[in-house]
């Protein structure tokens, strides 16, 4: 169990870029600076991090100018940035303040971590920005259209099962990467479908990987969470020594049974015993009746009943209430890609696994409908 529970925090340190730990506490200001001094001259040897200024970003935002917000979230204000020659990325302005120089230091943790991360389905931090008392995040810009939009508002075109399962699974493998092949090991920490962003294949990215452990920092200020966030935490969820991937792995089986029924995590317009999905769905997995009337209607495509059930067996586990009977992220990946080669029969070739998977004429429908960023219940882009 030791790797299970090590801590989410990398393994390189923000003390040891910036000096001893018997510093005397700096002013704030002089803290960001020599902050981003230090981790400058680490971020520029690697060539990982870029390290921005405080105008650059000012001037890529027009001034942080609301018409540029992509989304809100607990954590701050997602912004679109446009710099000189084109390229637009995603801001996320993080809400802290007054932080002492061990939170400065924890930050710091934070982008050395965040830079590290190299997968396909998660998105790149490109850079940061601590200065004068800010702390910015950032990333690769990813469309505006996120798997919450996507399942939840009725302009999109519904998405079809083959779809589905390929967005589930690279997820799944971008759980994995964290929890299993990144070194030490981490929790994403906040997984929900507003955080599962759709590029312009719709193939999934992954978001905000990390930084729930910011939350704690944040100011008095900050945007509270939002109560649909309600519906993904696990059990253990705020208990002294829980596993943080294993609820990871929870929330992953949530993000599959809303995928299942087309229904939100936590629903309050629904009556009181509706409005948590996975208490009205648990009790359901195992009946095949009561299972394919759980189907989002939606779908053009629908599980046989044996498919149906297998599906239900990997959710059923994700969703264990005791995380010492939820599975690691690496079998939920063994399972889902066997269950998508049973499922999946191309029309002209062996099913691949989830990587390859042929897109129908109603994916290219969906991919090609009105893609245009609409505010949803749930904070979209970059939303932790």
């Amino acid at each position: 169990m030791a790797l299970e529970e090590s801590p989410r925090i990398p393994l390189f340190h923000a003390a040891s870029l910036m000096g001893p730990m018997g510093l005397p506490r700096l002013h704030q200001s002089n803290i960001d600076e020599a902050s981003r001094r230090s981790f400058s001259r680490r971020s520029k040897s690697t060539g990982r991090t870029q390290v921005y200024t405080v105008s650059e970003l000012q001037f890529a935002t027009n001034g942080f100018n609301e018409c540029n917000i992509l989304g809100e979230g607990s954590l701050g204000t997602v912004y679109r940035a446009k710099f000189p020659g084109g390229k637009i990325l995603a801001v996320k302005n993080i809400n802290l303040a007054g932080v002492s120089y061990r939170e400065e230091e924890k930050f710091l943790d934070v982008i050395c971590t965040a830079s590290r991360l190299k997968h396909p389905n998660i998105v790149a931090l490109n850079g940061y920005c601590l200065e004068r008392g800010k702390h910015l995040l950032v990333y690769d810009y990813v469309r505006n259209l996120t798997l919450h939009d996507a399942l939840h508002i009725d302009v999109y075109q519904p998405l079809s099962w083959i779809l589905r399962l390929r967005i589930a699974l690279g997820v799944a493998r971008a759980l994995d990467y964290l929890h299993s092949a990144f070194s030490p090991p981490v929790a994403h920490g906040n997984l929900k479908a507003a955080n599962v962003l759709l590029d312009e294949n719709l193939m999934p990215r992954l978001s905000d990987c990390g930084l729930a452990v910011l939350r704690p920092l944040r100011s008095n200020q900050a945007i509270k969470s939002p109560a649909a966030d309600l519906g993904y935490l696990s059990p253990d969820h705020g208990r002294v020594g829980g596993s943080s991937r294993k609820k990871d792995v929870f929330a992953f089986g949530v993000l599959l049974l809303e995928m299942l029924t087309g229904r939100k995590a936590f629903d309050g317009a629904r009556p009181t015993d509706e409005q948590y999905l996975v208490k009205w769905a648990s009790p359901r997995l195992h009946d095949n009746s009561s299972l394919e009337q759980m189907v989002d209607p939606c779908m053009k495509r629908t599980f046989s009943s044996k498919a149906l059930s297998r599906y239900a067996a990997i959710v059923s586990l994700c969703i264990q209430p005791s995380r010492h009977f939820r599975p690691q992220m690496s079998e939920v990946v063994d399972s889902l890609v066997s269950f998508s080669q049973k499922f999946n029969r191309p029309k002209g070739g062996v099913a691949d696994g989830g990587n390859n998977m042929e897109l129908d004429s109603f994916e290219i429908s969906f991919r090609s409908s009105n893609t245009r960023f609409l505010a949803s219940p749930a904070f979209s882009h970059l939303s932790a």
